[in-house]
């Protein structure tokens, strides 16, 4: 049988399981026992393009530990004539301190704004500028109204034209609360995470919407154990304004209510779907007294251009002036019209046009369009892209479009910047907007930032840098997708490595026999806007034309492949509709969320050389300790063999799944036990870091609202919970002027390091980039 040592084992099988019981305990200590995160860049570092940094996108890591993002400097702008300037910015000292960024600009009555000002060192205010004076309203430190103390504010600002003032904080025990300033500066609460609803249930996250000229504020809540909504606050008492369930003025019942606007009256205009149809669609609401319901468009209505209306982007919230007039932007589908357009509703008049994707303007066409802001004499602010590429915004007065503030205008901070986020009041002239310099940075160790790519300097193909998505990480490479102004590509995809930067692929590039890509990342499943990296494959979701379908997954293993497209056949029947951001594992595999079949519920697939199945199917039983069915996904995650998902599996249920082969197991679900005595509420889209998958979380009743953890699979197939470990948590010291209060979605690399973006200032997580080993 061998030689023995002597210490009889052979002989002790209990003694041999509890010896190993003990080593995989030592084992799994020493790969929970990671370093504390350091802060690699934060929020008033030096960018390499001159100002403070000002807030990042999710981070990326590689293997060799870089860690890259969209960093961005922010100020607020104002057009005079032909001068564009800023207002309040980076780099500027406002309350005695130095503005490492601003954010949610908010024209009030006469000459005032209102924003966020972020300080280097730390800290946060809001803010008023009046007259070119700029006082605080709230401090980070402050005592807040009801308690405790504000340690962060919310980027969602609202100012009345009577000198009201609503927004949203992060207080230093870990709740949010939405708080109003009156004209003679004293503040007060409206309400806070862990409330009551009045519609049933608590808060548990809260977005201010608007404040009117008489102080009554309108807030979106999400609620746990009860529907969520809009909701108003008159000075004493909370009301609802339209929360899910609550009969539609279009027939059928709210499924979801969006975001919003308001104006000083108290006439609001949101976006929601309705069980009628079911659809979606834009709405107005009067919110005060008893609060009244009215319809201004839905899916499948006609348009002012022809055709119908396809959707309402959830992302953007339809724009209310002073008269009650609404403007939103729409997709439209029909033979011949424009692919989409800028609409305005007439308070007590028909439905028209502003203007259209490809439709002539003083400008050209337009390529794109998005958010879009209505000020009251009927002038219109729009996010747009030109002809050649340049985004920026363009005014829209009786039917003429002018070029309003573009990237590549001169201005008095530099090159290099977007605009967006408009506020305006009497007249599109006078509007603010902010002023984003950014560009694609790599970092290696805490202060060590290098500047891969910035807007407006040069790109590939003639082109520019117009727009910058965020980067993904694999190997040693980085990759990221860009807009050019004034190339040949207006879209390409890069990789950035150590002979530099290339371009890997391009809109307009053949793939195939016959099919052509047509728009990068134009996934209609989420708007991550990004491929996925694995060695020396690449994978990306895009617009396809000459295949036979309208959209699809590719990878790039030398040329570009189709992997899957809407109209082909997909496993377990039906074919493709649409698809999400794919993942990529060994051997090229492609991991992915799709519709397919005429059923609405996604489901989860791998496709590759070896042929495609379905790894979790939409409707179907988890099949491990985390009851329940699965209802959506995702985007997933892949490393080798492996694919990590977050999946709901129905009202106030989720769960963090591993497969690995014919095996499946749950790494988390709501309502299992945390490290810190809690209990999960919900999870983000996991990541692999070594071994591991990582992933963030809410709890409820722990000793930190939210963390980052680390969950640590076995060989085995089991339906046993893995050992679980606390990455971070909110609440532990950042650096010595801060502590944690929110977190980004992890990045993992293949030698088990996470890197992260933390939120120090109550802003979300975009005020430092952060990297545990």
């Amino acid at each position: 049988m061998g030689c023995s040592s002597g210490i009889g084992f052979a002989s002790r099988p209990g003694a041999v399981r509890g010896a190993t019981r003990i080593l995989l305990a030592l084992v799994l200590a020493a790969r929970a026992a990671h370093a504390a995160p350091s802060v690699l860049v934060a929020i008033g570092d030096r960018s390499p393009l001159g100002l403070p940094f000002s807030r990042f996108s999710e981070v990326a890591l590689d293997d060799r530990g870089r860690a890259a993002f969209v960093g961005a400097s922010a100020a607020v702008f104002a057009r005079t004539g032909e001068t564009l300037a800023h207002l309040v910015g980076a780099g500027d000292v406002v309350l005695g301190r130095t503005l490492a960024g601003v954010d949610g600009p908010a024209l009030g009555g006469g000459d005032c704004l209102a924003f966020r000002a972020l300080f280097v060192g730390g800290g946060a205010a809001i803010a008023e500028r009046c007259g070119g004076s700029v006082g605080a309203v709230a401090q980070v430190g402050q005592p807040a109204p009801g308690g405790r103390s504000f340690a962060g504010f919310g980027s969602d600002v609202a100012l009345g034209g009577g000198g009201w003032l609503a927004f949203s904080a992060v207080l230093d025990d870990g709740t949010t609360g939405v708080f109003v300033a009156a004209p003679d500066g004293s503040l007060g609460e409206v309400t806070r995470t862990g409330a009551l609803s009045p519609a049933g249930g608590a808060f548990t996250s809260l977005r201010v919407i608007g404040v009117t000229g008489a102080g009554t504020v309108a807030f979106r809540g999400a609620v746990t154990s009860g529907p969520d909504g809009l909701f108003s606050w008159d000075g004493s008492a909370l009301g609802r304004i339209a929360v899910v369930g609550d009969a539609s003025p279009a027939g059928g019942a709210f499924t979801s209510v969006g975001l919003g606007t308001l104006n000083d009256a108290g006439v609001g205009a949101f976006r929601a779907s309705i069980s009628s149809g079911p659809r979606a669609g834009i709405f107005r609401a009067v919110v005060s007294g008893f609060p009244t319901l009215g319809t201004v468009a839905l899916e499948g209505d006609a348009t002012p251009l022809g055709g119908t209306f396809a959707a309402f982007p959830t992302s953007l919230a339809p724009w209310v002036n002073a008269g009650g007039d609404v403007a939103f932007r729409a997709t439209l589908e029909g033979r011949g019209v424009p692919s989409a357009g800028v609409f305005v509703a007439a308070a007590a008049g028909p439905l028209g046009a502003v203007v259209a994707v490809g439709e002539p303007t003083e400008v050209g066409k337009l390529v794109r369009l998005r958010e879009v802001a209505l000020a009251d004499d009927g002038s219109v602010l729009v996010r747009a892209t030109l002809s050649d590429g340049a985004p920026g915004l363009v005014r829209v007065r009786a039917g003429r479009v002018d070029r309003f503030a573009v990237l590549g205008d001169a201005n008095d901070l530099g090159r290099g910047f977007r605009f967006a986020d408009v506020s305006v009041r009497e007249s599109a002239d006078t509007g603010v907007f902010l002023g984003l310099q950014e560009g694609l940075f790599v970092v290696d160790g805490p202060g060590r930032v290098r500047r891969v790519a910035a807007l407006d300097h040069p790109g590939a193909r003639g082109g520019k840098y117009a727009e910058l998505d965020p980067p993904v990480a694999g190997g040693d490479r980085v990759v990221f997708g860009a807009n050019l102004a004034g190339g040949r590509s207006a879209e390409v995809l890069f990789e950035a490595g150590r002979g530099g930067v290339r371009a890997l692929v391009h809109g307009g590039e053949r793939v195939g026999r016959t099919g052509r890509l047509v728009d990068l990342f134009g996934s209609s499943l989420d708007d991550l806007a990004r491929a996925s990296v694995a060695g020396s494959c690449v994978a990306f979701e895009t617009s396809l034309t000459g295949v036979g379908g309208s959209s699809g997954i590719v990878a790039l293993d030398g040329g570009p492949r189709i992997v899957a497209r809407v109209g082909q056949h997909a496993p377990g029947g039906g074919a493709y509709r649409e698809f999400g951001t794919p993942a990529v594992g060994g051997g090229c595999q492609v991991v992915f969320v799709a519709r397919a079949g005429t059923s609405d519920t996604p489901s989860l697939f791998r496709a590759g050389a070896g042929g495609s199945r379905r790894l979790a199917a939409g409707g179907d039983e988890t099949r491990t300790r985390v009851g329940g069915t699965f209802r959506s996904f995702e985007a997933p995650a892949a490393a080798g063999s492996r694919v990590a998902f977050h999946a709901v599996l129905g009202p106030g249920r989720e769960g963090v799944f591993f497969a690995r082969g014919g095996c499946r197991m749950a790494m988390a679900g709501t309502g299992e036990s945390e490290p810190g005595g809690g209990r999960f509420t919900s999870f983000s889209a996991p990541t692999f870091a070594g071994r591991d998958v990582v992933f963030r979380a809410s709890v409820v009743g722990g000793s930190a609202p939210s963390g980052i953890y680390r969950a640590m699979p076995g060989g085995a197939c089991t339906q046993v919970p893995p050992p679980l470990a606390t990455v971070v948590a909110v609440g532990m010291p950042a650096t010595p002027a801060s502590t944690f209060l929110g977190f980004g979605v992890p990045s993992g690399n293949r030698r088990g390091a996470v890197a992260f973006t933390a939120d120090l200032t109550g802003a979300g997580p975009t005020d430092a980039v952060l990297v545990a080993e």
